[in-house]
């Protein structure tokens, strides 16, 4: 298992320890005053040490467990003594509880303001009912996180110490997964007075096991979420292009109708070529669009999202709508064109019609695919979000729990005046202990 280490340092000595460490230390040495765990044995003028550090740390640390080592240089000329305490942070439940709660009154406060704004009109309303539904989500899953943390606290029964494989479980993912304190006392063999405190603050490895590493890390999560944004982009501007396709053919079709039911008896077939060539010519467009680039947005759609929340649509769904259409208008285009050959009118309202069916049919077969992935896009976005918020969450709540304990590890290691304390514990802003008395 992975660890992240604060180490500490305070020395309780000038003298140098190089002189005593010269080489690598290659075995320990047994004590034979207890031969089920010899370690377990203290020695005398180390166990003021134990007993000191665990009054000292008794308000922010519990489940003290002291080990005795011996170890002897390479040359076996010096002889060191060593005491390591191990204990478990008291906070490690309740400051990622205290976090939740931070999180859970700022929702609420939310939640708050914009009901009083009251209804708002347009798209505005929507977004702002949308806000406090995901809001209101938010508070009921992290209200249910907070009560899980507490019920597992209270089935460890004292014991903070978690294994590996509790990973697993989501709802204690915010709390740090075994934040210890380990302290050792190291002292000459031959001279005790000569010794050094090391305060180590072990954190296991942060990581999302409970999510079996979903969507991969905070990372992955935020370049996941740009690209689907640019994409999401190129769509509403591939979006854009078919609906002006089809404004510049109902533009076309209007003038058609306007010709052709025209109360005079003689149209000019020039006239009529010119309006129908630009109506093939943006009908052509759409056809080429709605096969080419169509088809290009599903392939790559594939490659950026890999769980959908909207299921893809079949390749073959896709592909029969498509000829369908396809036949249809290649077809009316090529009896329009042939009429267009010839000197006399051959174009009418029946053909018209039929026209303005398939470029109706076809706009709606391309805009509805294109809306699909666009919305499946929004979808994975809003996913993308969540999941962001919650890895950040967890990453910041153990790091917040193992950063405050390691500064009060320090503050308690450190021997500060009541002067300098006073003025810490009140942001600088000293305030003397006789007008505190007064």
């Amino acid at each position: 298992m992975f660890h992240y280490r604060f180490i500490l340092k305070n020395k309780l000595s000038v003298v140098n320890m190089a002189s005593l460490v010269n080489s690598l230390v290659d075995r320990a040495v047994d004590s034979t005053a207890n031969s089920i765990n010899p370690a377990a044995v203290i020695p005398p003028s180390m166990i003021s040490f134990v007993d000191n550090e665990k009054i000292n740390l008794q308000q922010i640390a519990s489940n003290f467990l002291a080990r005795h080592f011996e170890f002897r240089t390479k040359d076996h000329e010096k002889t060191l003594n060593v005491v390591q305490l191990m204990s478990e942070y008291v906070g490690n439940f309740s400051t990622p509880i205290c976090y939740l709660q931070f999180y859970l009154k700022r929702a609420g406060r939310f939640i708050q303001f914009a009901e009083e704004l009251g209804p708002l009109s347009g798209s505005e309303e929507v977004h702002r009912l949308n806000c406090i539904r995901i809001y209101k989500n938010f508070i009921q899953h992290y209200s249910e996180l907070i009560g899980a943390v507490q019920t597992h606290e209270s089935a460890c029964g004292g014991r903070l110490f978690r294994r590996s494989v509790e990973r697993m479980q989501p709802e204690i993912a915010h709390v740090p997964m075994n934040l210890h304190l380990q302290q050792l006392l190291v002292s000459s063999g031959d001279d005790p007075s000569q010794r050094s405190i090391y305060n180590t603050v072990t954190l296991g490895a942060p990581a999302v096991h409970h999510s079996r590493f979903t969507h991969g890390g905070l990372a992955r999560i935020k370049a996941n979420e740009r690209e689907t944004n640019e994409r999401l982009c190129y769509l509403q501007e591939k979006l854009q292009d078919v609906l002006i396709l089809n404004s510049d053919i109902d533009d076309a079709l209007d003038h058609l109708t306007k010709i052709i039911e025209s109360p005079s008896t003689h149209i000019e077939h020039s006239v009529l070529k010119l309006s129908l060539q630009r109506v093939i010519q943006a009908v052509v467009s759409l056809l080429e669009y709605s096969s080419k680039d169509l088809d290009k947005i599903a392939s790559s759609s594939s490659r950026i999202v890999v769980n959908p929340l909207v299921s893809k649509v079949s390749a073959e769904e896709v592909s029969a709508s498509q000829d369908t259409i396809h036949d249809k208008a290649k077809k009316l285009l090529e009896e329009i064109k042939e009429s267009m050959k010839k000197d006399e009118q051959t174009f009418g309202m029946t053909q018209l019609n039929y026209l303005k069916s398939i470029a109706d049919e076809l706009e709606r077969h391309t805009c509805k695919h294109i809306m699909r992935y666009i919305f499946k896009e929004s979808m994975e976005i809003e996913r993308y979000s969540q999941v962001y918020r919650e890895r950040f969450d967890i990453a910041f709540s153990q790091a917040l729990t193992c950063l405050i304990f390691s500064i009060t590890v320090l503050l308690s290691s450190v021997k500060i005046s009541d002067q300098a304390w006073q003025l810490y514990i009140n942001n600088g802003e000293y305030i003397g202990m006789r007008e505190k008395c007064k």
